[in-house]
């Protein structure tokens, strides 16, 4: 089974594809990873002395070749599903939203997962801000599953988040922009609310058949890069190994706090992929996890 996968690379870390390849190829998938942008490393990722990390932007004539050219594979009708993550700007967000969009033409069981990558509350923006309504308008409306952490669900859905009720009413408005056909799922990630979740990290997970709330311990400041990249991952892997909303964001949250916790009790500013990688297969801890609808 293979997954296509569109969104940065880093040559020194991991977030996007450089995040997303490992943990997907740990549960079973091949990866055709295509880079929308290639960085040295994540700009936010900072070392004593560091430049820049010398951005190379895609040409989206380039996504488009790249894909038509694995079209024409005899593997290209059996594409199990599409990652889609930081796209920079609405060229190359249009571009990926082409390769996307032909997959689930060759196999109408392709699922998209769309994660609409547009910044952090610690950070704001850092993309095109035109992005916000190319995602609503272009490439939501295809895509079957969205992880957008609490500041991109806030600008997607220009509803503000502060707590559990706020955030299942931005969920809904959010799914209800996604694929009419598909199983229109919703898990907003770094949940920061008023009405609980003092010292945890939460992901809310929402589809037609309720809402659940997983959590565990918050980690600190200080927590890696590439989180959400490797959040989305582990959370389609799993959805399409078949498990449901709830198991797939129970896993991907255990899969993220095992990769990070190491990083952190190791002392390393990134992930560390070769040492931590069994958390990806088989997390040390379980969330806690609460229907709340």
């Amino acid at each position: 089974m293979t997954v296509l996968a569109i969104q940065s690379q880093v040559l020194h870390g991991h977030v996007g594809n450089s995040a997303a390849s490992l943990p997907l190829l740990r549960q079973g998938f091949e990866v055709w990873a295509i880079p929308a942008a290639i960085l040295a490393f994540h700009p936010g990722q900072l070392y004593p002395g560091q430049g820049g990390p010398a951005p190379v932007f895609t040409d989206p004539t380039a996504i488009d070749h790249w894909a038509g050219a694995l079209a024409t594979l005899p593997h290209w009708r059996s594409l199990r599903g599409g990652l889609s993550g930081w796209l920079g700007t609405p060229a190359i967000a249009q571009a990926a939203g082409r390769a996307m969009i032909q997959a689930k033409a060759a196999n109408p069981a392709f699922h998209w997962l769309c994660d609409p990558v547009l910044g952090d509350a610690d950070t704001g923006l850092y993309v095109d801000p035109a992005l916000v309504n190319y995602f609503n308008d272009h490439l939501l409306p295809h895509a079957d599953s969205a992880t957008p952490n609490r500041f991109e669900l806030e600008h997607l859905t220009g509803r503000r988040i502060t707590d559990l009720p706020s955030a299942l009413a931005a969920a809904d408005i959010l799914r209800s922009k996604l694929n009419p056909a598909g199983p229109r799922i919703v898990v907003a990630t770094s949940l920061d609310r008023q009405d609980g979740g003092r010292g945890m990290v939460e992901a809310l997970a929402v589809n037609n058949d309720g809402a659940w709330l997983a959590a565990m311990p918050d980690l600190g400041a200080a927590t890696p890069k590439g989180a959400g990249d490797l959040f989305a991952a582990l959370f389609l892997a799993r959805l399409l190994r078949g498990k449901n909303v709830k198991k797939a964001a129970a896993f991907a949250m255990a899969g993220c706090y095992g990769v990070l916790k190491h990083a952190i009790t190791n002392g390393s500013p990134d992930m560390l992929y070769a040492a931590a990688q069994d958390e990806m297969r088989n997390p040390s801890r379980e969330p806690a996890i609460e229907r709340v609808r």
